[in-house]
This record gives C-alpha cells, sequence and structure tokens, in this order.
C-alpha cells in the first residue's frame, strides 16, 4: 500500500530500537546479528544470551573471525573497465549513508529518494548489522528472509553506486562483494537492477564535475578506543589518528586516483563520497584519508561522508598535511540519528546541523532520518538536504569556474523553520 505521495506505508519492520546505542566493534556487532539468527528471524536482544541463540553465533563469528577479508578489488584485470562513468552534464543524484537497517525509517528514506527520481543513487556504506548475506538481502535488496518485511535500495533512473563501510567489512566483506554490487552498476532500461559494479571505488563524470567513490571501509574494523564508554569524553582520542580505525585509502585505489584520474589534470569541480568523515565537531576524527588525498588533490573539494549517524555541515578545513574540503555529513539514512551533543566548535567549522528530536512512539531519544539530493546542471550544482518526510531543510548552491577551478559556494540556507535545527552563518 502506498500513501499520497507514492511512498510505501509503515510495515512490520525491524524497530528502529533496536540500532539504539549500538557499540562500533565487530564483536557486539555479530552478538546484535546473532539476536535475530542472522535475519532469520525476528529480533529481541535477549535473544543472543539463549542457548540455541549461541550455538549460531559462536561459530559463526569463529567463521568470520578466522576467515580472511575479500581480496581487494581494483581495475587492472582485462574485461572490468577504469571504474569510470559518463554522467550527463544535467544530470542527478542521490546520496544517502547507514542506510541499510529494514526499518520503517529507512523504507521512508528510500521512497523520498524515488519521489525525487534521481538519475543515480549512491550508498556510502553499512548494511546492519555485519553486512552478512542475509542481512544484504533483507536490509537492502528487499528480499524477505524473516518475518518482518524487508526493504529494498532505492535504484536510481541510470544506476546505483555503493561504497563499503565498517558494518560490511565485519563479514569480512563477503556479502558486499558477493551479493551487493552485482546489483549495482549501470542499468538498463527495464532492468530492475544494474549491470553489476566492479570495485568499492568509481567516479561519475561529466564536462564540468567529477564525483569520486573512494573506499575507506576496506581498513576500517580495528578497535575504536574513541567509541568505548569510558573514552567517549576523551577528546585526544576522538581527534587523534590513535587508538582507532585507521581507514587508510588502499594502495590500489590512490594509484587509480593518480593514473586514471588524474584530479588535477583539468579544473572541474570534485565531489568525494567515502565512508569516514576526516574530522566532525561530535565525534571521531578519521584524518588518515585525508592526509593520503593532500599530494593528490591540491584545491577544495565537497566531501560527504558517513559513519556519524547525523546531518552536519562543515565550512572549508584541512588537517594538518591533509586535503582541504567542505565536510558534508549525511550518515542519517538508516540508524537512530544522534542528537544532543553540543557541537565542539573549536575544533571544527561547524556550518549547521540538525537536532530535532524524532518521534515514532518508540521511547527512544533520536534525531530525524535522511538524504542529500544534488542536482548538476552545467558548472552550478545545487544540493537539497531532506528528512525522512521528504521535508526540506537546507539548501546549497556551487557554482565551478573551469578556467581557474575555483568553487563559488555554498550560499547556504535553512528551510525549515525550526530552532533544533542549527546554525552558524
Amino acid at each position: 500500500m502506498k500513501d499520497a505521495m507514492g511512498r510505501e506505508e509503515k510495515g512490520n519492520r525491524k524497530d528502529l530500537g533496536n540500532f539504539h546505542h549500538m557499540f562500533h566493534s565487530g564483536l557486539a556487532s555479530h552478538f546484535r546479528a546473532g539476536a535475530s539468527s542472522y535475519s532469520e528471524d525476528s529480533y529481541n536482544p535477549l535473544f543472543g544470551f539463549l542457548p540455541d541463540r549461541l550455538m549460531k553465533w559462536i561459530p559463526h563469528v569463529a567463521r568470520y573471525w578466522f576467515k580472511k577479508r575479500c581480496t581487494f578489488r581494483d581495475y587492472s584485470a582485462a574485461g572490468v573497465g577504469a571504474g569510470v562513468y559518463a554522467m550527463e552534464d544535467r544530470a542527478s543524484l542521490s546520496l544517502v549513508g547507514d542506510w541499510g537497517t529494514g526499518t520503517d525509517e529507512a523504507q521512508n528514506v528510500a521512497d523520498c529518494v524515488n519521489v525525487f527520481g534521481p538519475d543515480f543513487t549512491i550508498h556510502l556504506g553499512d548494511i546492519y548489522y555485519v553486512g552478512d548475506v542475509n542481512e544484504i538481502r533483507e536490509n537492502f535488496l528487499g528480499e524477505k528472509t524473516c518475518p518482518y518485511n524487508p526493504v529494498k535500495w532505492p535504484m536510481g533512473r541510470r544506476g546505483s553506486f555503493a561504497l563499503s563501510g565498517n558494518h560490511e567489512m565485519y563479514a569480512r566483506g563477503h556479502g558486499y562483494y558477493d551479493t551487493v554490487l552485482p546489483k549495482m552498476g549501470l542499468r538498463k532500461a527495464g532492468q530492475e537492477w544494474g549491470n553489476g559494479q566492479w570495485a568499492s571505488f568509481f567516479c561519475l563524470e561529466n564536462r564540468y564535475w567529477r564525483v569520486i567513490g573512494i573506499d575507506t571501509g576496506y581498513n576500517s574494523t580495528a578497535f575504536d578506543f574513541g567509541k568505548a564508554p569510558i573514552f567517549q569524553k576523551s577528546k585526544w582520542i576522538r581527534t587523534s589518528k590513535n587508538l582507532k580505525p585507521k581507514c587508510q585509502i588502499p594502495q590500489a585505489v590512490i594509484e587509480w586516483l593518480q593514473t586514471k584520474i588524474r584530479p588535477e589534470g583539468d579544473n572541474r569541480g570534485l565531489i568525494l563520497l567515502t565512508h569516514h568523515g576526516f574530522h566532525s565537531a561530535f565525534s571521531d576524527w578519521y584524518q588518515i584519508p585525508a592526509i593520503q588525498l593532500g599530494p593528490i588533490i591540491h584545491r577544495p573539494a565537497i566531501w560527504f561522508w558517513g559513519h556519524e549517524h547525523k546531518l552536519a555541515l562543515y565550512d572549508k578545513y584541512a588537517v594538518p598535511g591533509g586535503l582541504e574540503a567542505y565536510g558534508r555529513c549525511i550518515g542519517h539514512g538508516g540508524m537512530p540519528g544522534e542528537r544532543g551533543s553540543e557541537p565542539d566548535i573549536a575544533e571544527s567549522p561547524l556550518l549547521a546541523w540538525d537536532n530535532r528530536r524524532y518521534q515514532n512512539g518508540e521511547p527512544i531519544n533520536v534525531g530525524y532520518n535522511g538524504h542529500a539530493n544534488l542536482s548538476f546542471d552545467g558548472p552550478t550544482l545545487r544540493v537539497e538536504y531532506r528528512d525522512l518526510n521528504c521535508e526540506l531543510i537546507f539548501t546549497e548552491e556551487w557554482r565551478v569556474d573551469l578556467q581557474s577551478g575555483s568553487l563559488e559556494g555554498p550560499n547556504l540556507r535553512k528551510i525549515l523553520n525550526d530552532p533544533e535545527v542549527r546554525t552558524r552563518f
């Protein structure tokens, strides 16, 4: 059944609270996954302690704990292409991060993307809890695997692409590489899914802009002390490069950027997409990818990331030795939105963020889910940030000068008149 806006009505799906206060570690994520028998049964956190669930959880964790990661794929093999795709000068795409939860809220976000009807859709990573094949089928591909109704990724008219997050790598990336990527890529007319996305990085480009997806998930599964309850208030851990996953960009991606993409070879506007962000006014910094990109890109870029479950927009910033970029955190696609914490303005140039409380009848204090829509019109880029009700929150507009490579923008505007939609401009 669909409502007046053409969106699916609420169904029998997982509660948003099933994902609340989720600890960022592979072991804890596997424990949560075990409470649903890896999307074969209904979820109850106490189920994880039952003997029959433990008997499923222990061998499952052991299987992944000692299993090697999927071999990293690049574009060096014959017949797999270069990972570069043409985009019209007038084109649209939707970006969604941390969406794969299988909740009504995730379905609402997908429906809002479908209302926009973009040419391309891109997932910034994280299918929960661990990116196991059954979880991917239920929380991403729309296939029923348990008593819950599944959710289906909103494919773009021309195709879709997906990055890897840390949660896909908790299952060593096998579900992501073997189940997600074959459904992504360019889409033929009348085709349900794409023709396949070979690797975890890619570039969409037209005469004015390049949208570059970069893998920070493959090297992101080390223990994160900054997420541990006793260390969460440690600014040193939060902002340092230590005691957390490095999230290094694999060397094959660096070489692809240097030899195939060559971002300094012309003056097109650069839009970077990753799962992890290089700084934050609220949570962990993952600086190493920005430092790796510093010697390759010598002008400001617009950088969208997920991982942190909120909507937060930043002014131009660079960590020492790193790329200078305008950060846009949009990791609020399907996970419970983080809210209530006051930002650390001294550390990051925060411009705007959504601190509204979302009420869905569950006893949880969470923010609104949502996504970003990008519309390209020659040298002009318009971005709109919408919530799960399709409500417009912020807009911004950019323009690239092909003679100099300079960016004009962001011309950021607050649209939603709510005191909890915060701004510093």
